[in-house]
């Protein structure tokens, strides 16, 4: 017999090392499995080199690099992994499984390559974000690293799996929502360039041939026309570059904070603004409570998903608050950040002692109060299309109304 030694991981986090006597590798391996730890790396005492599980830790490639991981595959990939958890397979079988099985193939890279990086030692919380914690988000792997913590992974993923649906149910909503406008004003840009392209150049002759002066409404018409005929591709340029400008700007704290203020100053959208931030930091309020972490940490990891200046500089001076002993109620209190009734709910749950059960609750109203908003701006938005939109034929129909007469006028 040959003595091996081994690094293998014990209940799949924690790095252990030691030593076995077997006649092969395949033995020794077999072995270290027995004594109910995973082998990551075994060789032989006299040797440095490493088995199958080393050289697989180490093949990642420039080409498993996932910089942007969408919101659907983010639910996939919580999905089943959480499944698999919670069936009771390893964290490495269930990353192995969805990289041999998962349709998805940033989800096939990221899994393999975190199977390497906990072969080389590391927890999935550690391997997750110390890879892809700018894809999956400062609050994704904070709640995974509690999580992973308190032992509690699966019932963990399960929570945080509940959010991302949560985040996709407002962004469809508000995608829904969108639908409507923006036909309309593809309608209006779509009649506009068949004015340009086939009736106005007919008009235009006419009135160059019977050498009539054009009216004022028509010849703008004419000039608008003339210049998204020849043009078009400036006008999409410009409208590319002015948002690739303006996300840029918004990147700046200082004309962000502006832009926001202004909006918060807008009636209705104001509310929608204020509604949609507080449900994603309710939430992981809620979640992270949940699961054991600190309400302090379970703040900054909150505030870290709310959007708009204004409602983040509230949820900062709440934390202020509470760093310096106040009451989860009262901070909210003071900062202004939620409405008083539900501030009421969150002293209820502080003094019988289901806090977590009074956000849960109040992310559910939240909720409601978002749908009835979003319905409201959508109810308001499309009146306002529908003046645009009238005119918009009203300005055709005088520049036509003008043509007509001016044609005659030519005529006689």
């Amino acid at each position: 017999m040959r003595k091996f030694r081994y690094h293998a991981l014990k209940n799949n986090t924690q790095i252990i090392q030691g030593e076995v006597e077997a006649y092969s590798l395949a033995e020794a391996r077999a072995k270290i499995r027995d004594l109910g730890f995973l082998p990551t790396k075994v060789y032989m005492e006299s040797s440095s080199e490493a088995t199958i599980e080393e050289s697989f830790a180490q093949q990642v490639t420039s080409d498993s690099q996932i910089k942007f991981l969408s919101l659907k595959d983010k639910i996939n990939f919580t999905r089943e992994l959480q499944i698999m958890l919670s069936s009771g397979i390893a964290i490495l079988d269930a990353l192995h499984m969805l990289e041999v099985n998962s349709p998805s193939e940033k989800i096939r890279k990221i899994s393999k390559v975190l199977q390497s990086e906990i072969l080389s030692g590391k927890t999935f919380a550690e391997a997750l974000t110390s890879r892809y914690g700018e894809v999956f988000g400062f609050v994704y792997t904070g709640l995974v690293l509690s999580g992973e913590a308190s032992g509690e992974l699966d019932t963990v993923l399960e929570r945080v799996l509940e959010l991302l649906k949560k985040q996709d149910a407002i962004k469809g909503k508000v995608i829904q929502a969108s639908i409507y406008p923006g036909i309309l004003i593809l309608i209006m840009f779509v009649v506009l360039v068949l004015f340009a392209k086939v009736i106005f150049p007919a008009f235009a002759s006419v009135f160059t041939f019977n050498g009539a002066d054009v009216p004022f409404l028509a010849k703008t018409l004419f000039e608008l026309c003339n210049f998204i005929s020849n043009f078009w591709y400036l006008i999409i340029a410009g409208v590319v570059g002015g948002g690739y400008l303006l996300k840029e700007m918004l990147k700046d704290r200082t004309f962000k904070s502006r832009v926001d203020s202004f909006l918060m100053r807008i009636p209705v959208l104001s509310d929608f603004i204020n509604y949609v931030n507080l449900s994603n930091f309710i939430s992981v309020l809620q979640v992270s409570y949940e699961s054991g972490v600190p309400i302090l940490e379970g703040l900054k990891l909150s505030t870290k998903t709310i959007d708009s200046s204004v409602v983040k500089a509230r949820a900062n001076a709440s934390l202020g608050y509470v760093k310096n002993g106040r009451p989860l109620s009262e901070s909210f209190s003071f900062s202004s950040l939620l409405p008083n009734e539900l501030i009421m709910m969150i002293a209820t749950g502080e003094k019988s002692g289901t806090l977590g059960k009074m956000l849960l609750n109040i992310a559910n109203v939240i909720d409601k109060k978002v749908d009835i908003v979003l319905e409201t701006l959508t109810k308001l938005f499309e009146p306002i299309l529908i003046v645009v939109m009238g005119g918009f034929v009203l300005f055709i129909a005088v520049a036509f109304y003008q043509m007509y007469f001016g044609m005659l006028g030519a005529i006689f």
